[in-house]
């Protein structure tokens, strides 16, 4: 599904009025990006259900979502460092969509996964803070068996009570994943049926494994769950999404490629090919200092 289907970046050459008023307005560290992406040769972005912004650091890529996130004031967690005219360029920049976005459409950083991983560790450390304190209170206090709800006092141990008091006071953790996992986790929760979403770098935190399992969510939130996806990335595993449109922030002009025929990506082929005869010795048995050939 797309519901937006183009963004034209402001007119800088047809605009010297505008130009000029932004550089009255404001010093040259904070014009930003104004002349960036002109000298990169992008005018105009086209999506499709899956596009995907490919480029290295201060390409562009955090740049272009922000200005879509700005532009139609998505809803974020994590806030932005922008400079004090992205607003003004923002509101200067075209966009063409249906009649109205889909509501709940959002930007989700890996700065929000980190933070929902860092929130879950905190609050048990809370938890683990209060229980101490309730443990002693108990200890050391007076406790009520009837009070709390024991209508079988003469059967409940004062080990078991002391659990229950502790976990009613203070509260029971929550379980805690990997980075990998919980970044799954908030995906998964997060992105929800028929809406528009800008994911910025959402693989960091995640192994090889976690980003092919977000590659396939991904892909089937846009085929069966009537979502669209503006990324930006540099996993191979993410650019490989079936059907999606990859613009090449690292080319001058800006261009549209296959994912495969990136030059990064090329590097990825280029080493594995170069040891493509280790990965066909088997597995290596540390027992017997011999290959066992995969079954």
């Amino acid at each position: 599904m797309v519901y937006l289907d183009k963004f034209e970046l402001m007119d800088e050459e047809g605009n010297p009025e505008f130009v000029q008023k932004i550089k009255r307005a404001y010093s040259a560290d904070d014009r930003f990006p104004l002349g960036f992406f002109p000298a990169k040769g992008l005018k105009q972005l086209d999506f499709e259900t899956v596009t995907i912004f490919y480029g290295g650091n201060g390409s562009g890529k955090s740049t272009l979502l922000n200005l879509i996130a700005l532009k139609f004031g998505f809803l974020r967690h994590a806030s932005a460092a922008l400079s004090r005219s992205f607003l003004t360029y923002s509101d200067a920049c075209n966009a063409r969509h249906g009649k109205s976005l889909p509501p709940g459409s959002s930007m989700l950083t890996s700065e929000d996964v980190f933070k929902n991983i860092f929130s879950a560790r905190e609050k048990n450390l809370d938890i683990d803070e209060r229980k101490d304190l309730e443990e002693e209170f108990f200890d050391y206090g007076s406790f009520d068996y009837q009070f709390e709800g024991f209508e079988n006092a003469h059967l409940v141990s004062k080990n078991l009570a002391k659990q229950r008091y502790v976990e009613k006071k203070a509260g029971i953790k929550q379980r805690q994943f990997s980075n990998g996992e919980s970044a799954m986790q908030f995906f998964k929760s997060e992105i929800q049926p028929k809406t528009l979403y800008l994911l910025d770098e959402p693989e960091n935190s995640m192994s090889p494994k976690f980003q092919l399992d977000l590659k396939t969510l991904l892909e089937n939130k846009a085929r069966y769950d009537g979502c669209q996806f503006i990324i930006a990335t540099h996993s191979p595993f993410i650019l490989a999404i079936a059907d999606a449109k990859v613009y090449n922030l690292d080319a001058k002009p800006v261009t549209v490629e296959k994912w495969y025929n990136l030059k990064n990506i090329r590097a990825y082929y280029d080493f594995f090919t170069k040891y493509h005869d280790l990965f066909n010795l088997g597995d290596y048995d540390s027992g017997t200092g011999k290959f066992k050939k995969r079954k």
